[in-house]
């Protein structure tokens, strides 16, 4: 094995990132110090817990100008990590991480290991999670990303792991830095300044003063500046289906369109007649009769295409400050305090809104159908567009008028705190406070009642070229606000230090106390709890709680060749109650050039005020199929996916999830500067809280008695059957477990080529070998490898393999490395041995029901051109791959976000430089 490992060294065949792994060390002047999943101090090196490590040369080469980024790029990120190119989410424009495809609300984020105020609105409505765009990339040290349950050090919510962004703790200097990015299209420009400043030496002066600031705008790119199937919805030249919209069917249903059409109605409000254009032009392209949502055009629908309200990259502008100040109270203390404030906003848009749609009233506890039945908006017959003379169900949307959303969101952090030691205790104790609060301001959405007078009484239009006045806009569709706000209070106090000597070296031991106050007020848009605004679902959580802490955690150093951790937590939550989370691990080091390593772990998260308080949320998500018409109509329109209403309720009833962690790995260091790790690693999570799954819902209602299938009316060509699915109301649920597990493969290295340079290289892998689901009512689904969980954070899949190369080259002023970037293919299905998710008229599937796996490369190059000038270019994307055509997804049309971001944005160049005062 040593030989084969040097000679792939020797070929520069080995790739990867930093990860820390455990070696022999000698001497008594190695530093101590704390590292993260552990609170005790002691040897950097020295780990028992799988952790990679970013240090900031790590950060600075993947080329990457946000910390988001970088941290969604690692293998460990899988389904269910929030991408802020999703900007139609709850979350908009925010950045989650969900290491092991867990969700970002088991998947603790820490600054220097301490909390900070998640995101003001949660994913999907429910899951609490910290935007990663509101850390400061320049005042970033390094980041820990611990790969293992880590509830019993941190707190309930570090089920999946930790990821532990360690800013600088002192800094003397000044530097300034810029860069500009574009893509090779010439849009996307991305402009960086940023600063930093510290004086003050703590050994001589008593005290460091350091601050950074970090300036950053992106602009816009509209997917219709791409190619091929990204830039268009229609994507069958490539094997994919046309999600052109404005179609008008067979059986007579008919999307909005930019002419805008008429149905006429009888007394009782049912169809009377055929759907009728209203007068205009329609490209004979757009009237492409196999074309539209449900492959079925044949009734003459003047197709639109959605692309062109799309963004690949928002409109944002960021400022982020931060500031600490450490002063040398005496030799044994020291004093610290430190600030930051993170301003964003982000610009986005989507499609025009239509004028009807469906919803649930959580007012009057009803669900309301705009588009048929008896709540349905209708024309009357002497309205001045209407050419039939009768009243008439209206469908139309206004190509000039994209509906917006903007959000301004501010995070501010104070901390404050005194370390040192004392009676031969290691100390520190700190009060923080955080807040984070997001604003958020819509227009283009239109009021249904407002709307509904307008109609009636002919001063709202419909119809191509129609410029409504500015007054009835502003009645009919008004400007809606609202704010997401979430606070932290904590004081914290944890010590540490050597108790007795064992055969293997000082036992240590660490001690801790948290008390913590958090506060969450996410409001609702106006109007949706009566669902009174089209096409705009409700979500809104209110809660206040505290929680109280101890832990305690022992390293013991049995022999020299064996250590052993074990930690235990207790969390007290006012408004569930207490859980005691225990962790122990070991390494065993029989060789200095060989290591075993292992850990168990138990872990809770208590439920949210979104899923156990005054809460409800109204989104859209996909199904598979009708179980009730498919299989008589064998219309396509039955049989593939299709857009229904999720409402999900808050449950006073629900239990916690818990968990069971384990690891079991080997660590090598065959030769000197060459190290490989191997980790298997197994979560099983129990009473998992879910929204309601509408596709479990529909496949077997009879084992969710709480739930409600809302169906619109019965279509035409089939009379006798149930409506189509128009959505599915169900509360929070303690819905079974998730078991997933998998391999984590770690390989690095360095090569000293003398006077030729030196290289590095490594390779990270996640290997996911299972991810299944148990639902409450016994059914098992694998997810490992295909589309699902669908219902999951803009539906990204669960691919099975990760994995990132690296391949760097230095000498002297001069470094130059490549990264690799590979996720596999996923089948498009929801799960392993369920059906294809998109299939054309003939039940054929697209694209062999597959997503093809992506590759990229990305080039960075530094030179120090003198000591305090230094020049930076990076290319993204190097070969330009196009993302994988996608026809699933609901973040993006026909390319996913979540996965394949890159591709959709293409090649992309940045320049800049820093100069050292």
């Amino acid at each position: 094995m040593s030989r084969s490992i040097r000679l792939m060294f020797i070929g520069t065949i080995a790739f990867g990132m930093h990860t820390a792994y455990a070696q022999s060390t000698t001497g008594s002047s190695i530093q101590k110090v704390e590292i993260t999943g552990s609170s005790i101090k002691r040897a950097e090196a020295e780990t028992i817990s799988v952790i990679q490590t970013l240090s900031r040369k790590d950060i600075e080469q993947t080329g990457k100008s946000s910390i988001a980024d970088v941290v969604r790029s690692i293998s460990a990120d899988n389904n269910g990590s929030v991408s802020g190119s999703f900007t139609s989410g709850f979350a908009g424009s925010a950045s989650g991480v969900s290491l092991r495809g867990l969700s970002v609300s088991s998947t603790l984020v820490l600054i220097n290991g301490r909390r900070t105020a998640p995101y003001g609105f949660g994913d999907d409505g429910q899951r609490s999670f910290v935007d990663l765009n509101s850390i400061p990339l320049d005042a970033v040290d390094r980041i820990d990303i611990l790969k293992d349950g880590a509830s019993a050090i941190y707190g309930s919510d570090a089920i999946a792991g930790v990821v532990n962004i360690i800013l600088r703790q002192n800094y003397v200097g000044k530097t300034i830095s810029a860069s500009m990015g574009q893509s090779s299209e010439g849009d996307g420009t991305t402009n960086t300044v940023s600063g930093a400043f510290g004086f003050g030496d703590l050994d001589n002066d008593k005290f460091n003063i350091f601050g950074t600031v970090d300036l950053k705008t992106t602009e816009r790119i509209r997917q219709d500046n791409r190619g091929k199937w990204i830039g268009q919805a229609d994507a069958r030249p490539w094997g994919g289906r046309d999600q052109r919209a404005g179609q008008t069917t067979a059986g007579n249903a008919g999307g909005s369109s930019f002419l805008g059409t008429l149905r006429p109605v009888n007394a009782a409000g049912g169809p009377a007649g055929n759907i009728r254009n209203l007068p205009g032009t329609c490209d004979p392209i757009n009237l492409d009769p196999t074309g539209g949502t449900s492959l079925d055009n044949t009734g003459g629908g003047c197709l639109w295409d959605p692309v062109a309200y799309s963004t690949i990259q928002p409109k944002t502008q960021n400022i982020n400050a931060f500031v600490r100040a450490t002063v040398a109270i005496n030799d044994n203390t020291q004093g610290y305090a430190e600030g930051g404030v993170f301003k964003s906003k982000a610009d986005t848009y989507t499609t025009p809104s239509g004028l009807t749609g469906a919803g649930f009233d959580l007012v009057n506890a009803r669900v309301n159908n705009t588009g048929t039945g008896p709540d349905q908006l209708l024309m009357p017959a002497n309205h001045p567009d209407n050419i039939l003379g009768v009243a008439a169900r209206p469908r139309w949307v206004d190509a000039s008028r994209p509906r917006t959303t903007d959000l301004e969101t501010t995070v501010t952090r104070v901390l404050a705190g005194i370390k040192g030691t004392a009676g031969g205790w290691d100390y520190d104790t700190g009060v923080l406070y955080a807040e984070s609060k997001t604003d958020r301001t819509q227009n283009g959405y239109y009021r249904t009642s407002a709307l509904r007078t307008a109609l009636n009484n002919g001063t709202f239009r419909i119809g191509q070229g129609v410029v409504n006045s500015a007054d009835v806009l502003a009645l009919v569709s008004p400007t809606l606000t609202n704010s997401g706000i979430t606070k932290s209070t904590s004081i914290d106090f944890k010590a540490t230090r050597e108790l007795i000597q064992l055969p293997g070296g000082m036992m240590g031991v660490a001690v801790g106390a948290e008390y913590r106050k958090e506060d969450n007020n996410t409001q609702s848009t106006p109007y949706t709890d009566i669902n009174d605004v089209v096409g705009l679902g409700y979500s809104a959580a209110q809660g206040k709680r505290n929680v109280k802490a101890l832990y305690a955690e022992l390293a013991i150093p049995v022999i020299k060749s064996l250590e052993l951790q074990l930690a235990v937590r207790t969390d007290d939550y006012s408004d569930y109650g207490r859980s005691t989370t225990p962790k122990v691990g070991f390494k065993f080091t029989p060789a200095p050039i060989v290591a075993f390593r292992g850990t168990y772990a138990e872990g809770f998260r208590a439920p949210s005020t979104a899923e156990n308080g005054n809460s409800a949320v109204a989104a859209f998500t996909t199904i598979a199929s009708d179980p009730v018409r498919c299989p008589v109509t064998g219309l396509a329109a039955d049989c593939s996916s299709a857009s229904v209403g999720a409402i999900t309720v808050g449950n006073k009833n629900i239990k916690p999830e818990t968990s069971k962690s384990y690891s079991l790995g080997l660590v090598l260091e065959p030769v000197k500067d060459v190290n490989f790790s191997l980790d298997l690693w197994q979560i099983v999570r129990k009473n998992e809280i879910n929204g309601s799954d509408p596709g479990a819902v529909v496949s077997n209602p009879a084992a969710y008695p709480d739930a409600e299938i809302v169906r619109g009316e019965a279509t035409t060509n089939f009379p006798n059957l149930p409506g189509p699915i128009l959505m599915v109301r169900a509360p929070y649920l303690n819905a079974g477990q998730t078991k997933t597990s998998g391999v984590d493969l770690d390989l690095r290295g360095k090569y000293n080529m003398g006077e030729n340079g030196r290289i590095t290289s490594g390779v990270t892998v996640t290997y996911m070998k299972e991810f299944t689901r148990t639902n409450a009512d016994g059914t098992v689904l694998e997810f490992a490898g295909t589309h699902g969980d669908t219902n999951l954070s803009g539906n990204g899949g669960t691919p099975k393999t990760k994995a990132r190369l690296t391949l760097g080259w230095d000498k002297g002023p001069v470094n130059i490395t490549a990264n690799m970037n590979f996720v596999s293919s996923i089948s498009n299905k929801n799960e392993k041995a369920g059906d294809c998710l998109d299939t054309d008229a003939n039940d054929v599937p697209y694209l062999n029901c597959r997503i093809a796996s992506f590759t990229t490369t990305d080039l960075f190059g530094r030179w120090n051109v003198t000591p305090q000038w230094e020049l930076t270019a990076s290319v993204s994307n190097v070969f330009n791959r196009m993302a994988p055509l996608d026809v699933q997804t609901y973040g993006r049309i026909n390319y996913n976000p979540s996965l394949h971001q890159s591709g959709a944005v293409g090649r992309f160049f940045t320049l800049g430089g820093r100069y050292t005062f």
